[in-house]
């Protein structure tokens, strides 16, 4: 458990450090310092700063996932977690829009295995939002056509947010609000005509 928390410190002060400093200016000697641990312990659980960068990406990614897989799993309205799966996602941009953009900007950096392991996350919240799209077909709510296609268009959406908090331009509330509706004007059973 001990080494479990310590790897996990050592990946936060990273994703602090990679936001605010970017990762070429981030050197490990930063990580050492930045987790009041040793280099060795940091070299112990990565091999270097690359390989650090990119399970940080995993572990963001997977945070992610594991709150919108919790928002999937609530006992309410398909259109309720909808609209908390793009809180979450609003949430995330506002509270770590440094790291977003230093993910975004680095982004090029990373290797095909690490590159194929987003492409995977990629698919699972996919699979994850096409599911309450079917819940939301056999609720009523959302037309009966492509579920993978209405799952993209939404991820798009929320993928959207970065640039909108990044400038400060929209309470998140707002951006949500405004958001959730226009995406069910398109898709909700009371559009057809």
């Amino acid at each position: 458990m001990e080494k479990n928390k310590t790897r996990i410190e050592i990946i936060d002060a990273a994703m602090e450090l990679f936001a605010n400093k970017g990762y070429h200016e981030t050197t490990m000697s930063d990580v050492v310092e930045a987790s009041n641990t040793s280099k060795g312990t940091v070299y112990y659980y990565f091999d270097n700063k690359q390989e650090l960068f990119e399970t940080m990406i995993n572990d963001v990614i997977s945070r992610l996932y594991n709150s919108f897989e919790r928002i999937a799993e609530k006992d309410c309205s398909v259109k309720e977690k909808l609209k908390k799966m793009m809180e979450v996602h609003a949430n995330f941009y506002k509270k770590n829009y440094k790291l977003a953009f230093s993910i975004f900007m680095e982004g090029k950096k990373i290797d095909a295995d690490c590159k194929e392991e987003i492409w995977r996350w990629h698919k699972k919240f996919n699979s994850l939002v096409e599911n309450v799209m079917k819940d939301g077909v056999e609720e009523g709510l959302l037309k009966d056509k492509n579920l993978k296609l209405m799952s993209f268009s939404f991820l798009g959406l929320t993928n959207s947010f970065g640039p909108s908090v990044f400038e400060g331009d929209y309470d998140v509330n707002e951006l949500v609000d405004y958001t959730i509706e226009l995406f069910l004007q398109g898709v909700g059973r009371g559009n057809e005509g």
